[in-house]
Protein backbone atom coordinates (compact mmCIF):
# COMPACT_ATOMS: atom_id res chain seq x y z
CA UNK A 1 0.00 0.00 0.00
CA UNK A 2 2.79 2.42 0.90
CA UNK A 3 4.60 1.44 -2.30
CA UNK A 4 1.52 2.24 -4.38
CA UNK A 5 1.13 5.60 -2.63
CA UNK A 6 4.80 6.38 -3.22
CA UNK A 7 4.49 5.55 -6.95
CA UNK A 8 1.36 7.71 -7.21
CA UNK A 9 3.11 10.67 -5.60
CA UNK A 10 6.12 10.15 -7.86
CA UNK A 11 3.89 10.08 -10.92
CA UNK A 12 2.15 13.25 -9.80
CA UNK A 13 5.53 14.88 -9.22
CA UNK A 14 6.65 13.89 -12.70
CA UNK A 15 3.42 15.34 -14.09
CA UNK A 16 4.02 18.61 -12.27
CA UNK A 17 7.60 18.72 -13.54
CA UNK A 18 6.30 18.16 -17.06
CA UNK A 19 3.79 20.97 -16.71
CA UNK A 20 6.43 23.35 -15.37
CA UNK A 21 8.63 22.43 -18.31
CA UNK A 22 5.71 23.03 -20.66
CA UNK A 23 5.22 26.47 -19.15
CA UNK A 24 8.89 27.28 -19.68
CA UNK A 25 8.62 26.03 -23.25
CA UNK A 26 5.56 28.22 -23.81
CA UNK A 27 7.51 31.25 -22.63
CA UNK A 28 10.27 30.33 -25.06
CA UNK A 29 7.76 30.17 -27.90
CA UNK A 30 6.04 33.42 -26.89
CA UNK A 31 8.46 35.77 -28.74
CA UNK A 32 8.09 33.80 -31.97
CA UNK A 33 4.30 33.76 -31.67
CA UNK A 34 4.36 37.50 -31.01
CA UNK A 35 6.48 38.06 -34.12
CA UNK A 36 4.10 35.99 -36.23
CA UNK A 37 1.20 37.98 -34.83
CA UNK A 38 2.86 41.28 -35.72
CA UNK A 39 3.61 40.09 -39.25
CA UNK A 40 0.00 39.00 -39.63
CA UNK A 41 -1.33 42.32 -38.36
CA UNK A 42 1.08 44.27 -40.56
CA UNK A 43 0.44 42.21 -43.66
CA UNK A 44 0.02 45.28 -45.88
CA UNK A 45 3.30 46.72 -44.66
CA UNK A 46 4.99 43.38 -45.24
CA UNK A 47 3.62 43.14 -48.80
CA UNK A 48 4.53 46.76 -49.53
CA UNK A 49 8.14 45.92 -48.86
CA UNK A 50 8.10 43.26 -51.58
CA UNK A 51 6.23 45.68 -53.86
CA UNK A 52 8.90 48.34 -53.44
CA UNK A 53 11.80 45.96 -53.99
CA UNK A 54 10.17 44.46 -57.07
CA UNK A 55 9.64 47.92 -58.59
CA UNK A 56 13.19 48.98 -57.81
CA UNK A 57 14.71 45.91 -59.44
CA UNK A 58 12.38 46.06 -62.44
CA UNK A 59 13.07 49.72 -63.16
CA UNK A 60 16.77 48.98 -62.85
CA UNK A 61 16.32 46.51 -65.70
CA UNK A 62 14.34 49.03 -67.73
CA UNK A 63 16.98 51.70 -67.15
CA UNK A 64 19.56 49.28 -68.48
CA UNK A 65 17.55 48.20 -71.52
CA UNK A 66 16.09 51.52 -72.68
CA UNK A 67 19.54 52.72 -73.67
CA UNK A 68 19.36 50.17 -76.50
CA UNK A 69 16.06 51.45 -77.93
CA UNK A 70 15.68 54.88 -79.49
CA UNK A 71 12.99 57.25 -78.20
CA UNK A 72 12.13 55.23 -75.08
CA UNK A 73 13.31 56.24 -71.64
CA UNK A 74 12.76 54.47 -68.34
CA UNK A 75 10.75 57.49 -67.14
CA UNK A 76 8.31 56.85 -70.01
CA UNK A 77 7.45 53.49 -68.44
CA UNK A 78 6.21 54.59 -65.03
CA UNK A 79 3.11 52.49 -64.38
CA UNK A 80 1.89 54.42 -61.34
CA UNK A 81 -1.81 54.93 -61.98
CA UNK A 82 -2.69 58.61 -62.34
CA UNK A 83 -5.79 60.13 -60.84
CA UNK A 84 -8.78 61.22 -62.88
CA UNK A 85 -8.32 63.81 -65.61
CA UNK A 86 -8.34 67.35 -64.25
CA UNK A 87 -10.19 69.41 -66.85
CA UNK A 88 -10.09 72.48 -64.61
CA UNK A 89 -6.59 73.32 -65.83
CA UNK A 90 -7.89 73.93 -69.35
CA UNK A 91 -9.43 77.25 -70.35
CA UNK A 92 -13.17 77.61 -70.69
CA UNK A 93 -14.67 78.05 -74.11
CA UNK A 94 -17.77 79.79 -75.34
CA UNK A 95 -18.96 77.00 -77.60
CA UNK A 96 -22.61 76.71 -78.41
CA UNK A 97 -22.52 78.20 -81.90
CA UNK A 98 -25.81 78.79 -83.69
CA UNK A 99 -24.84 76.23 -86.28
CA UNK A 100 -25.32 73.50 -83.63
CA UNK A 101 -29.00 74.34 -83.24
CA UNK A 102 -30.64 72.92 -80.12
CA UNK A 103 -27.45 71.04 -79.26
CA UNK A 104 -25.56 74.29 -78.69
CA UNK A 105 -26.62 74.34 -75.03
CA UNK A 106 -24.64 71.13 -74.41
CA UNK A 107 -21.37 72.88 -75.24
CA UNK A 108 -21.76 75.87 -72.96
CA UNK A 109 -19.23 75.81 -70.13
CA UNK A 110 -16.99 73.32 -71.93
CA UNK A 111 -13.22 73.14 -71.52
CA UNK A 112 -11.08 73.71 -74.61
CA UNK A 113 -8.37 71.16 -75.45
CA UNK A 114 -5.66 72.18 -77.86
CA UNK A 115 -3.88 69.48 -79.82
CA UNK A 116 -0.89 69.50 -77.40
CA UNK A 117 -3.36 69.25 -74.49
CA UNK A 118 -5.03 66.23 -76.08
CA UNK A 119 -1.71 64.49 -76.72
CA UNK A 120 -0.48 65.08 -73.17
CA UNK A 121 -3.77 63.82 -71.76
CA UNK A 122 -3.60 60.73 -73.95
CA UNK A 123 -0.09 59.68 -72.93
CA UNK A 124 -0.87 60.37 -69.26
CA UNK A 125 -4.33 58.89 -68.81
CA UNK A 126 -5.00 56.84 -71.94
CA UNK A 127 -6.02 53.30 -70.95
CA UNK A 128 -4.46 51.64 -73.98
CA UNK A 129 -1.26 53.62 -73.41
CA UNK A 130 -1.12 52.49 -69.78
CA UNK A 131 -1.73 48.88 -70.83
CA UNK A 132 1.24 48.98 -73.19
CA UNK A 133 3.50 50.35 -70.45
CA UNK A 134 2.41 47.56 -68.14
CA UNK A 135 3.26 44.96 -70.79
CA UNK A 136 6.85 46.22 -70.85
CA UNK A 137 6.97 46.38 -67.04
CA UNK A 138 5.78 42.77 -66.69
CA UNK A 139 8.32 41.63 -69.26
CA UNK A 140 11.10 43.27 -67.23
CA UNK A 141 9.65 41.72 -64.08
CA UNK A 142 9.92 38.28 -65.69
CA UNK A 143 13.53 39.01 -66.53
CA UNK A 144 14.36 39.67 -62.86
CA UNK A 145 13.15 36.15 -62.06
CA UNK A 146 15.11 34.61 -64.94
CA UNK A 147 18.27 36.28 -63.66
CA UNK A 148 17.57 35.18 -60.11
CA UNK A 149 17.27 31.55 -61.16
CA UNK A 150 20.93 31.55 -62.15
CA UNK A 151 22.04 32.81 -58.75
CA UNK A 152 22.44 30.83 -55.50
CA UNK A 153 18.90 30.55 -54.13
CA UNK A 154 19.03 30.41 -50.32
CA UNK A 155 16.41 28.78 -48.15
CA UNK A 156 15.80 28.46 -44.43
CA UNK A 157 13.03 26.64 -42.63
CA UNK A 158 12.28 25.20 -39.24
CA UNK A 159 9.63 23.71 -37.01
CA UNK A 160 8.84 23.63 -33.29
CA UNK A 161 6.79 20.89 -31.66
CA UNK A 162 5.82 20.32 -28.04
CA UNK A 163 4.11 17.10 -26.98
CA UNK A 164 2.62 16.05 -23.66
CA UNK A 165 1.54 12.44 -23.26
CA UNK A 166 -0.11 11.38 -19.96
CA UNK A 167 -1.13 7.75 -19.48
CA UNK A 168 -2.20 5.42 -16.69
CA UNK A 169 0.50 2.88 -16.03
CA UNK A 170 -1.39 1.09 -13.25
CA UNK A 171 -4.33 1.57 -10.91
CA UNK A 172 -4.27 5.15 -9.61
CA UNK A 173 -0.85 5.62 -11.23
CA UNK A 174 -0.40 8.41 -13.85
CA UNK A 175 2.79 8.74 -15.88
CA UNK A 176 3.47 11.80 -18.03
CA UNK A 177 6.01 12.14 -20.85
CA UNK A 178 6.77 15.62 -22.25
CA UNK A 179 8.97 16.29 -25.28
CA UNK A 180 10.14 19.42 -27.05
CA UNK A 181 11.27 18.96 -30.67
CA UNK A 182 13.00 21.67 -32.74
CA UNK A 183 14.23 21.21 -36.31
CA UNK A 184 15.96 23.80 -38.49
CA UNK A 185 17.66 23.70 -41.87
CA UNK A 186 19.34 26.23 -44.12
CA UNK A 187 21.19 26.07 -47.39
CA UNK A 188 21.07 27.03 -51.04
CA UNK A 189 20.39 25.66 -54.51
CA UNK A 190 22.38 26.97 -57.45
CA UNK A 191 22.06 26.34 -61.16
CA UNK A 192 25.46 27.29 -62.49
CA UNK A 193 25.88 28.58 -66.05
CA UNK A 194 27.63 25.34 -67.11
CA UNK A 195 24.47 23.40 -66.25
CA UNK A 196 25.81 22.15 -62.90
CA UNK A 197 23.29 21.95 -60.07
CA UNK A 198 24.87 22.67 -56.71
CA UNK A 199 22.98 22.29 -53.47
CA UNK A 200 23.93 22.52 -49.80
CA UNK A 201 21.70 21.76 -46.81
CA UNK A 202 22.64 22.09 -43.14
CA UNK A 203 20.06 20.52 -40.80
CA UNK A 204 20.02 20.59 -37.01
CA UNK A 205 17.63 18.41 -35.05
CA UNK A 206 17.05 18.92 -31.30
CA UNK A 207 14.88 16.64 -29.13
CA UNK A 208 14.40 17.27 -25.42
CA UNK A 209 12.57 15.11 -22.89
CA UNK A 210 11.44 17.65 -20.31
CA UNK A 211 10.81 14.84 -17.83
CA UNK A 212 14.21 13.76 -16.73
CA UNK A 213 15.86 16.71 -18.50
CA UNK A 214 17.38 14.56 -21.25
CA UNK A 215 18.16 15.95 -24.73
CA UNK A 216 19.51 14.70 -28.06
CA UNK A 217 21.22 16.89 -30.70
CA UNK A 218 22.10 15.88 -34.22
CA UNK A 219 23.50 17.90 -37.11
CA UNK A 220 23.88 17.00 -40.75
CA UNK A 221 25.48 18.74 -43.76
CA UNK A 222 24.71 17.57 -47.29
CA UNK A 223 26.50 19.00 -50.34
CA UNK A 224 25.64 17.76 -53.81
CA UNK A 225 26.95 18.63 -57.30
CA UNK A 226 25.52 17.26 -60.55
CA UNK A 227 27.16 18.29 -63.84
CA UNK A 228 25.70 17.22 -67.22
CA UNK A 229 28.51 16.52 -69.66
CA UNK A 230 26.54 15.98 -72.87
CA UNK A 231 22.76 16.44 -72.99
CA UNK A 232 21.68 19.45 -70.95
CA UNK A 233 25.23 20.63 -70.35
CA UNK A 234 27.06 23.73 -71.47
CA UNK A 235 26.57 27.46 -71.16
CA UNK A 236 24.43 27.81 -74.29
CA UNK A 237 21.79 25.39 -73.05
CA UNK A 238 21.72 26.64 -69.48
CA UNK A 239 21.66 30.33 -70.36
CA UNK A 240 19.01 30.02 -73.09
CA UNK A 241 16.04 30.88 -70.85
CA UNK A 242 17.81 33.99 -69.58
CA UNK A 243 18.99 34.95 -73.06
CA UNK A 244 15.47 34.76 -74.44
CA UNK A 245 14.03 36.77 -71.55
CA UNK A 246 16.67 39.44 -72.09
CA UNK A 247 15.72 39.66 -75.75
CA UNK A 248 11.99 39.61 -75.00
CA UNK A 249 12.35 42.76 -72.92
CA UNK A 250 14.18 44.38 -75.82
CA UNK A 251 11.44 43.30 -78.24
CA UNK A 252 8.71 44.66 -75.98
CA UNK A 253 10.53 47.97 -75.68
CA UNK A 254 10.73 48.20 -79.46
CA UNK A 255 7.04 47.38 -79.72
CA UNK A 256 6.32 50.14 -77.23
CA UNK A 257 8.39 52.60 -79.27
CA UNK A 258 6.29 51.71 -82.32
CA UNK A 259 3.09 51.88 -80.29
CA UNK A 260 3.89 55.39 -79.04
CA UNK A 261 4.23 56.61 -82.61
CA UNK A 262 1.01 54.93 -83.69
CA UNK A 263 -0.86 56.17 -80.61
CA UNK A 264 0.14 59.78 -81.21
CA UNK A 265 -0.81 59.55 -84.89
CA UNK A 266 -4.16 58.01 -83.88
CA UNK A 267 -4.88 60.81 -81.38
CA UNK A 268 -3.96 63.43 -83.99
CA UNK A 269 -6.18 61.66 -86.52
CA UNK A 270 -9.15 61.59 -84.13
CA UNK A 271 -8.55 65.20 -83.09
CA UNK A 272 -8.56 66.48 -86.65
CA UNK A 273 -11.46 64.19 -87.44
CA UNK A 274 -13.55 65.89 -84.76
CA UNK A 275 -12.56 69.34 -86.03
CA UNK A 276 -13.36 68.26 -89.56
CA UNK A 277 -16.77 66.97 -88.43
CA UNK A 278 -17.51 70.27 -86.65
CA UNK A 279 -16.44 72.22 -89.73
CA UNK A 280 -18.76 70.05 -91.80
CA UNK A 281 -21.63 70.91 -89.44
CA UNK A 282 -20.96 74.61 -89.91
CA UNK A 283 -20.73 74.34 -93.69
CA UNK A 284 -23.96 72.35 -93.89
CA UNK A 285 -25.70 74.83 -91.59
CA UNK A 286 -24.66 77.79 -93.76
CA UNK A 287 -25.88 75.94 -96.84
CA UNK A 288 -29.18 75.14 -95.11
CA UNK A 289 -29.72 78.75 -94.05
CA UNK A 290 -28.87 79.93 -97.56
CA UNK A 291 -31.44 77.61 -99.07
CA UNK A 292 -34.09 78.81 -96.61
CA UNK A 293 -33.43 82.38 -97.73
CA UNK A 294 -33.61 81.28 -101.35
CA UNK A 295 -36.96 79.59 -100.65
CA UNK A 296 -38.30 82.88 -99.28
CA UNK A 297 -36.99 84.84 -102.26
CA UNK A 298 -38.34 82.32 -104.75
CA UNK A 299 -41.69 82.27 -102.97
CA UNK A 300 -41.92 86.05 -103.25
CA UNK A 301 -41.06 85.87 -106.95
CA UNK A 302 -43.75 83.24 -107.44
CA UNK A 303 -46.31 85.56 -105.85
CA UNK A 304 -45.28 88.24 -108.35
CA UNK A 305 -45.62 85.78 -111.20
CA UNK A 306 -41.92 85.71 -111.99
CA UNK A 307 -41.37 82.14 -110.82
CA UNK A 308 -43.26 78.86 -110.75
CA UNK A 309 -44.47 76.54 -108.02
CA UNK A 310 -42.14 73.86 -109.42
CA UNK A 311 -39.08 76.01 -108.79
CA UNK A 312 -40.31 76.89 -105.32
CA UNK A 313 -40.90 73.18 -104.60
CA UNK A 314 -37.43 72.27 -105.81
CA UNK A 315 -35.88 74.77 -103.42
CA UNK A 316 -38.06 73.60 -100.56
CA UNK A 317 -37.09 70.00 -101.17
CA UNK A 318 -33.40 70.98 -101.37
CA UNK A 319 -33.78 72.84 -98.06
CA UNK A 320 -35.22 69.76 -96.40
CA UNK A 321 -32.36 67.64 -97.72
CA UNK A 322 -29.85 70.25 -96.50
CA UNK A 323 -31.50 70.20 -93.06
CA UNK A 324 -31.17 66.41 -92.96
CA UNK A 325 -27.47 66.58 -93.87
CA UNK A 326 -26.97 69.24 -91.19
CA UNK A 327 -28.65 67.13 -88.47
CA UNK A 328 -26.71 64.04 -89.49
CA UNK A 329 -23.48 66.05 -89.41
CA UNK A 330 -24.23 67.15 -85.83
CA UNK A 331 -24.74 63.56 -84.76
CA UNK A 332 -21.52 62.45 -86.46
CA UNK A 333 -19.62 65.29 -84.75
CA UNK A 334 -20.92 64.36 -81.30
CA UNK A 335 -20.12 60.67 -81.82
CA UNK A 336 -16.54 61.38 -82.92
CA UNK A 337 -16.04 63.76 -79.98
CA UNK A 338 -17.21 61.11 -77.49
CA UNK A 339 -14.91 58.54 -79.14
CA UNK A 340 -11.97 60.89 -78.64
CA UNK A 341 -12.93 61.27 -74.98
CA UNK A 342 -12.70 57.51 -74.52
CA UNK A 343 -9.29 57.42 -76.19
CA UNK A 344 -8.06 60.15 -73.82
CA UNK A 345 -9.76 58.49 -70.77
CA UNK A 346 -12.01 61.52 -70.29
CA UNK A 347 -15.46 60.64 -68.90
CA UNK A 348 -18.01 60.78 -71.72
CA UNK A 349 -20.32 63.03 -69.71
CA UNK A 350 -17.64 65.73 -69.41
CA UNK A 351 -17.97 68.76 -71.68
CA UNK A 352 -14.98 69.52 -73.86
CA UNK A 353 -14.30 71.49 -77.00
CA UNK A 354 -11.44 71.25 -79.44
CA UNK A 355 -9.52 74.28 -80.60
CA UNK A 356 -10.90 75.08 -84.05
CA UNK A 357 -7.81 77.18 -84.74
CA UNK A 358 -5.82 73.99 -85.17
CA UNK A 359 -7.34 73.59 -88.64
CA UNK A 360 -5.97 76.98 -89.67
CA UNK A 361 -2.47 75.81 -88.77
CA UNK A 362 -2.53 73.00 -91.33
CA UNK A 363 -0.01 73.42 -94.11
CA UNK A 364 0.85 71.47 -97.22
CA UNK A 365 4.51 70.60 -96.63
CA UNK A 366 6.53 68.39 -98.91
CA UNK A 367 9.08 65.95 -97.42
CA UNK A 368 12.65 67.01 -97.99
CA UNK A 369 13.73 63.59 -99.23
CA UNK A 370 12.96 61.24 -102.07
CA UNK A 371 10.93 58.09 -101.76
CA UNK A 372 14.01 55.91 -102.22
CA UNK A 373 15.78 57.74 -99.42
CA UNK A 374 12.75 57.24 -97.19
CA UNK A 375 12.87 53.48 -97.83
CA UNK A 376 16.59 53.30 -96.98
CA UNK A 377 16.02 55.18 -93.74
CA UNK A 378 13.14 52.86 -92.77
CA UNK A 379 15.30 49.77 -93.30
CA UNK A 380 17.73 51.08 -90.68
CA UNK A 381 15.56 52.84 -88.11
CA UNK A 382 12.35 50.81 -87.80
CA UNK A 383 12.31 48.85 -84.50
CA UNK A 384 10.04 46.11 -85.84
CA UNK A 385 12.56 45.27 -88.57
CA UNK A 386 15.32 44.98 -85.98
CA UNK A 387 13.12 42.58 -84.02
CA UNK A 388 12.30 40.45 -87.06
CA UNK A 389 16.05 40.12 -87.80
CA UNK A 390 16.78 39.20 -84.18
CA UNK A 391 14.13 36.49 -84.26
CA UNK A 392 16.18 34.76 -86.95
CA UNK A 393 19.02 34.59 -84.43
CA UNK A 394 16.58 33.19 -81.87
CA UNK A 395 15.55 30.44 -84.27
CA UNK A 396 19.19 29.54 -84.97
CA UNK A 397 19.84 29.19 -81.23
CA UNK A 398 16.84 26.89 -80.94
CA UNK A 399 18.45 24.59 -83.50
CA UNK A 400 21.57 24.34 -81.34
CA UNK A 401 19.42 23.49 -78.32
CA UNK A 402 17.52 20.85 -80.29
CA UNK A 403 20.83 19.29 -81.38
CA UNK A 404 21.90 19.11 -77.76
CA UNK A 405 18.70 17.25 -76.96
CA UNK A 406 19.75 14.46 -79.36
CA UNK A 407 22.93 13.70 -77.40
CA UNK A 408 23.26 10.89 -74.84
CA UNK A 409 22.71 11.81 -71.23
CA UNK A 410 25.97 11.70 -69.30
CA UNK A 411 25.95 13.23 -65.82
CA UNK A 412 28.66 13.18 -63.18
CA UNK A 413 27.59 13.68 -59.57
CA UNK A 414 29.39 14.15 -56.27
CA UNK A 415 27.87 14.01 -52.76
CA UNK A 416 29.56 15.02 -49.50
CA UNK A 417 27.79 14.37 -46.20
CA UNK A 418 29.41 14.95 -42.76
CA UNK A 419 27.31 14.74 -39.58
CA UNK A 420 27.53 14.84 -35.79
CA UNK A 421 28.30 11.97 -33.44
CA UNK A 422 25.33 9.82 -32.30
CA UNK A 423 23.83 11.01 -29.03
CA UNK A 424 25.98 14.14 -28.99
CA UNK A 425 24.44 16.90 -26.89
CA UNK A 426 26.14 19.62 -28.94
CA UNK A 427 25.26 20.56 -32.53
CA UNK A 428 28.87 20.38 -33.73
CA UNK A 429 29.59 18.31 -36.84
CA UNK A 430 32.32 15.72 -36.62
CA UNK A 431 34.14 16.26 -39.90
CA UNK A 432 35.77 12.86 -39.52
CA UNK A 433 32.31 11.24 -39.76
CA UNK A 434 31.62 11.88 -43.39
CA UNK A 435 30.38 10.10 -46.48
CA UNK A 436 31.67 10.67 -50.02
CA UNK A 437 29.85 9.41 -53.06
CA UNK A 438 30.59 9.86 -56.75
CA UNK A 439 28.51 8.59 -59.65
CA UNK A 440 28.45 8.64 -63.43
CA UNK A 441 24.98 8.25 -64.99
CA UNK A 442 24.59 7.33 -68.65
CA UNK A 443 21.39 7.59 -70.69
CA UNK A 444 21.87 6.07 -74.13
CA UNK A 445 19.91 7.81 -76.94
CA UNK A 446 17.80 4.78 -77.82
CA UNK A 447 14.54 6.72 -77.65
CA UNK A 448 14.91 10.18 -79.17
CA UNK A 449 11.90 10.40 -81.43
CA UNK A 450 10.42 13.36 -79.57
CA UNK A 451 13.79 15.12 -79.63
CA UNK A 452 14.18 14.22 -83.31
CA UNK A 453 10.83 15.83 -84.14
CA UNK A 454 11.73 18.91 -82.13
CA UNK A 455 14.99 19.24 -84.03
CA UNK A 456 13.23 18.91 -87.39
CA UNK A 457 10.60 21.43 -86.33
CA UNK A 458 13.29 23.97 -85.41
CA UNK A 459 14.74 23.69 -88.93
CA UNK A 460 11.32 24.38 -90.43
CA UNK A 461 10.77 27.22 -87.98
CA UNK A 462 14.03 28.86 -89.04
CA UNK A 463 12.89 28.88 -92.67
CA UNK A 464 9.57 30.41 -91.64
CA UNK A 465 11.25 33.10 -89.57
CA UNK A 466 13.54 34.01 -92.46
CA UNK A 467 10.55 34.36 -94.76
CA UNK A 468 8.77 36.45 -92.11
CA UNK A 469 11.80 38.74 -91.95
CA UNK A 470 11.76 39.15 -95.73
CA UNK A 471 8.02 39.80 -95.63
CA UNK A 472 8.42 42.40 -92.87
CA UNK A 473 10.95 44.30 -94.97
CA UNK A 474 8.78 44.14 -98.06
CA UNK A 475 5.77 45.35 -96.06
CA UNK A 476 7.86 48.20 -94.67
CA UNK A 477 8.70 49.26 -98.21
CA UNK A 478 5.03 48.97 -99.15
CA UNK A 479 4.12 51.19 -96.18
CA UNK A 480 6.50 53.88 -97.43
CA UNK A 481 5.18 53.57 -100.99
CA UNK A 482 1.56 53.85 -99.83
CA UNK A 483 2.34 56.77 -97.53
CA UNK A 484 4.12 58.52 -100.35
CA UNK A 485 1.21 57.98 -102.77
CA UNK A 486 -1.29 59.18 -100.16
CA UNK A 487 0.84 62.27 -99.53
CA UNK A 488 1.03 63.13 -103.21
CA UNK A 489 -2.65 62.39 -103.72
CA UNK A 490 -3.69 64.59 -100.78
CA UNK A 491 -1.50 67.40 -102.10
CA UNK A 492 -3.14 67.27 -105.54
CA UNK A 493 -6.62 66.91 -104.05
CA UNK A 494 -6.07 69.99 -101.87
CA UNK A 495 -5.14 72.09 -104.89
CA UNK A 496 -8.17 70.80 -106.76
CA UNK A 497 -10.42 71.47 -103.75
CA UNK A 498 -9.18 75.06 -103.52
CA UNK A 499 -10.02 75.61 -107.18
CA UNK A 500 -13.41 73.96 -106.67
CA UNK A 501 -14.18 76.24 -103.73
CA UNK A 502 -13.31 79.34 -105.75
CA UNK A 503 -15.34 78.12 -108.73
CA UNK A 504 -18.36 77.07 -106.67
CA UNK A 505 -18.33 80.38 -104.81
CA UNK A 506 -18.48 82.33 -108.10
CA UNK A 507 -21.24 80.06 -109.41
CA UNK A 508 -23.30 80.57 -106.26
CA UNK A 509 -22.92 84.36 -106.45
CA UNK A 510 -24.03 84.23 -110.06
CA UNK A 511 -27.07 82.05 -109.32
CA UNK A 512 -28.09 84.25 -106.39
CA UNK A 513 -27.92 87.31 -108.62
CA UNK A 514 -29.95 85.60 -111.36
CA UNK A 515 -32.46 84.46 -108.76
CA UNK A 516 -32.93 88.03 -107.52
CA UNK A 517 -33.53 89.14 -111.11
CA UNK A 518 -35.98 86.30 -111.63
CA UNK A 519 -33.89 84.78 -114.41
CA UNK A 520 -32.28 81.85 -112.64
CA UNK A 521 -33.26 78.22 -112.34
CA UNK A 522 -33.88 76.64 -108.94
CA UNK A 523 -32.00 73.48 -109.87
CA UNK A 524 -28.90 75.49 -110.82
CA UNK A 525 -29.03 77.37 -107.53
CA UNK A 526 -29.33 74.15 -105.54
CA UNK A 527 -26.45 72.56 -107.43
CA UNK A 528 -24.25 75.59 -106.89
CA UNK A 529 -25.01 75.63 -103.17
CA UNK A 530 -24.32 71.89 -102.76
CA UNK A 531 -21.13 72.08 -104.81
CA UNK A 532 -19.80 74.89 -102.61
CA UNK A 533 -20.47 72.92 -99.43
CA UNK A 534 -18.88 69.78 -100.85
CA UNK A 535 -15.85 71.73 -102.05
CA UNK A 536 -15.39 73.37 -98.64
CA UNK A 537 -15.64 70.03 -96.88
CA UNK A 538 -13.23 68.46 -99.35
CA UNK A 539 -10.68 71.23 -98.87
CA UNK A 540 -10.65 70.64 -95.12
CA UNK A 541 -10.52 66.87 -95.60
CA UNK A 542 -7.56 67.01 -97.99
CA UNK A 543 -5.62 69.36 -95.68
CA UNK A 544 -6.16 66.92 -92.80
CA UNK A 545 -5.34 63.94 -95.02
CA UNK A 546 -2.05 65.50 -96.12
CA UNK A 547 -1.02 66.24 -92.52
CA UNK A 548 -1.86 62.71 -91.40
CA UNK A 549 -0.12 61.18 -94.42
CA UNK A 550 3.01 63.12 -93.57
CA UNK A 551 2.86 61.94 -89.95
CA UNK A 552 2.32 58.34 -91.04
CA UNK A 553 5.28 58.62 -93.39
CA UNK A 554 7.53 59.78 -90.52
CA UNK A 555 6.08 57.03 -88.33
CA UNK A 556 6.67 54.28 -90.89
CA UNK A 557 10.18 55.59 -91.50
CA UNK A 558 10.86 55.29 -87.76
CA UNK A 559 11.88 58.95 -87.37
CA UNK A 560 8.79 60.26 -85.56
CA UNK A 561 10.17 60.89 -82.07
CA UNK A 562 7.68 61.29 -79.23
CA UNK A 563 8.36 63.58 -76.27
CA UNK A 564 7.23 62.99 -72.70
CA UNK A 565 4.17 65.21 -73.17
CA UNK A 566 3.07 63.42 -76.33
CA UNK A 567 4.32 66.07 -78.73
CA UNK A 568 6.45 64.92 -81.62
CA UNK A 569 9.48 65.95 -83.59
CA UNK A 570 10.69 64.66 -86.95
CA UNK A 571 14.37 63.79 -86.55
CA UNK A 572 15.28 63.35 -90.16
CA UNK A 573 18.82 64.64 -89.57
CA UNK A 574 19.59 61.75 -87.18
Amino acid sequence: MLADLRETVTGSSDLWDGRRSAIRTGWRLAPMMLLLGLVSCKNNWYADGFHTRADKETFSVLFEKTSQVANVDSDDLDIALPGSVDLGRFRSGNGGGDFLGEFAAEERGSRVLTLPDALETGVTYGREYLNEKEIVFLSALDLTLARYRLEPMPFAQGSLEWTSDSRSAALNDLVSTNTFHRTGSAGFNWLYKTGARISADFTRDFLRFTTGNRSINSSDLAVSIVQPLLKGGGTTVTMEALTQEERNVLYDLRDFADFRRSFVVEVVSQYYGVLQARDRVQNNYIAYQGLLENVNVEDALENEGRSTLTQVGQLQQAALQAESRWVNAIRSYQTQLDTLKITLAIPVEEKILLDQRELAKLRIEDPKITREQAVKIAMVTRPDLATSADRVDDAERQIKLAKNGLLPGLDISLDYNPNSDPGDNTPAINWDRRRWEGALDLDLPLDRKAERNIYRATLVFLDRVKRADELARDNAKLDIYNDWRTLEQAKLNFRIAEQEVALADRRLEEQLLLSELGKGEARDLVDAQNDLVNAQNERTATAVAHTLARLRLWRDMGILYINDDGSWVERLED
